[in-house]
């Protein structure tokens, strides 16, 4: 008896299998044939097609609507995946400065995830700092005033202490609970990279001169642009997708026909600003102007490298509107950020 109960619980499990694949089989059939109804159609119409029945769905809640959304949206996103990939083959792997930029890239964003996180989980202990010892303003303007370089030693002891704190933090345990957070762009489905970086080389320079030294002493014929190899995977789990002028294009024509907001809800800066590009990647608008950031943060813009390119001072664009100088150096071959300072440094 007990062998026959068991070979029936056998079938049953054999026969769900067989259903769950062929579930999943006519799925993925489906999806490819919805694929190639579609490719045909313009990017800019699937777009459009997809934010108007994402307009329809917020003004009735029909999930019909939601659901054509969705299959709109994630073509999109699928035709852009693919090419992504097309994108990153034609940058050569073995040229080494393409290859020491990936490494910066990734060291500068599992920082952030490190910096990210210690800011959030000190919030409460910061809040209770700052009303225990508020700041007495006569007497931090008087200081200033006595030392016109006592603003910048102020907020670089600040920076040094933080430094300190971030660096033993684990990685693991600072994605894990910055993704527990709905709101936090490390839920979103892609991280989307771009691969162009200005950079310079400085002639014998050390890591103290690097310090000092101010991005806008460069002309600009001297900056010369640079791809970073693309990331098969963001260190924060997200698949990539490679920002090109095609598609930087595509996006913001998209976003200046479709969002109209005044200047202060422009530059309200919330959670899930656009919930129609929730849950794939993060939109921001840009400051001073009608464009927007599509490009995930941080972003790694200028570098100026040492001749050797082993000592690198960057300018990382941390969120909207705020950005940092990373310092890194390479240590036995391997890229490591030294410190990180607030754009207020001058």
């Amino acid at each position: 008896m007990k062998l026959v109960r068991n070979y029936c619980l056998f079938l049953v499990a054999f026969a769900t299998l067989l259903c769950g694949c062929s579930g999943s089989n006519e799925e993925d059939v489906r999806s490819a044939k919805r694929f190639e109804e579609l490719k045909t159609l313009p990017l800019d119409s699937v777009l459009s097609r997809a934010f108007w029945f994402y307009e329809q769905y917020q003004a009735t809640n029909d999930t019909s609507l939601r659901d054509s959304m969705d299959d709109y949206k994630n073509h999109f996103f699928a035709r852009w995946k693919l090419s992504t990939d097309s994108i990153c083959a034609t940058v050569p792997a073995d040229d080494s400065l393409t290859a020491d930029l990936l490494a910066i890239y990734k060291a500068v964003l599992e920082f952030e995830v490190k910096r990210e996180y210690r800011y959030f989980r000190d919030r409460g202990k910061r809040d209770s700092l700052e009303k225990a010892n508020p700041i007495d303003i006569a007497d931090f303007t008087k200081k200033w005033k006595e030392d016109p370089d006592f603003l910048r030693k102020l907020f670089e002891g600040a920076d040094s202490i933080k430094d300190a704190e971030i660096r033993p933090i684990p990685f693991d345990e600072a994605l894990k609970h910055l993704k527990e957070d709905s709101s936090s762009s490390y839920n979103r489905a892609y991280f989307v990279q771009t691969l162009q970086v200005r950079y310079v080389d400085i002639e014998g320079i050390d890591m103290k001169e690097l310090e000092k030294f101010r991005m806008y002493w460069i002309e600009q014929e001297e900056w010369r642009k640079a791809n970073s190899a693309c990331m098969e995977k963001a260190p924060t789990g997200q698949q990539i997708l490679v920002l090109n002028k095609e598609y930087n294009t595509l996006l913001n024509d998209f976003m200046k026909a479709n969002v109209h907001e005044s200047l202060q809800e422009r530059y309200t800066i919330k959670p899930n600003k656009y919930p129609f590009w929730f849950p794939f990647i993060d939109v921001f608008p840009h400051h001073g102007d009608d464009y927007y950031h599509f490009n995930s943060f941080p972003i790694m813009d200028n570098a100026v490298f040492n001749k050797a390119h082993d000592m690198v001072k960057l300018d990382v664009m941390e969120r909207f509107n705020f950005s940092s100088h990373y310092y890194l150096s390479k240590r036995l071959g391997k890229w490591e950020v030294v410190k990180r300072r607030d754009g207020w440094v001058l």
